[in-house]
C-alpha cells in the first residue's frame, strides 16, 4: 500500500516515530516537562568545547617542542642560528592571542582563572 511512491515508507516511519515521541512526552511527569532542557544542552555543549580546548592545548605542547627542535636543527645546519628567536617570539605572541580568545569564548576557563567573576 505504501510502496506506490519512492519516499513514502520513510515518511510513514518518521511520522510513526514522531507520534510515539509525542505520546511519550505527553505521558511524562511534570518535573520532566519543566526541566530546563535548553540550558542543560548549552552546558553540555560548553563542557564538550572545554574538553576539546584542553586536549588541543596539551597536544600543542609536544608539537611546539618538535617544531622548535626541527627549526633549530635546520638553522644550525644552514649556519643561521640568529633567525631562531624570531619564529619563537611570533609563536609566543600567537599563543597569547589564542589564550585570550579562548578565555573570552569559554566561561568555564574564565571562572577557573578568575574565580570571583
Amino acid at each position: 500500500m505504501a510502496a506506490g511512491q519512492p519516499g513514502e515508507p520513510e515518511k510513514l516511519k518518521f511520522d510513526h516515530l514522531m507520534n510515539k515521541a509525542r505520546k511519550i512526552w505527553d505521558s511524562s511527569p511534570q518535573p520532566v516537562k519543566t526541566f530546563p532542557w535548553n540550558r542543560a544542552l548549552e552546558n553540555f555543549i560548553q563542557l564538550i568545547v572545554d574538553l576539546i580546548i584542553a586536549v588541543i592545548k596539551y597536544l600543542c605542547v609536544p608539537l611546539l617542542a618538535v617544531s622548535s627542535l626541527s627549526e633549530m636543527s635546520y638553522c644550525a645546519h644552514q649556519k643561521k642560528l640568529f633567525f631562531v628567536p624570531f619564529p619563537l617570539l611570533i609563536g609566543i605572541a600567537v599563543a597569547g592571542v589564542l589564550k585570550e580568545t579562548a578565555l573570552e569564548l569559554s566561561p568555564l576557563s574564565r571562572m577557573q582563572k578568575f574565580p570571583g567573576i
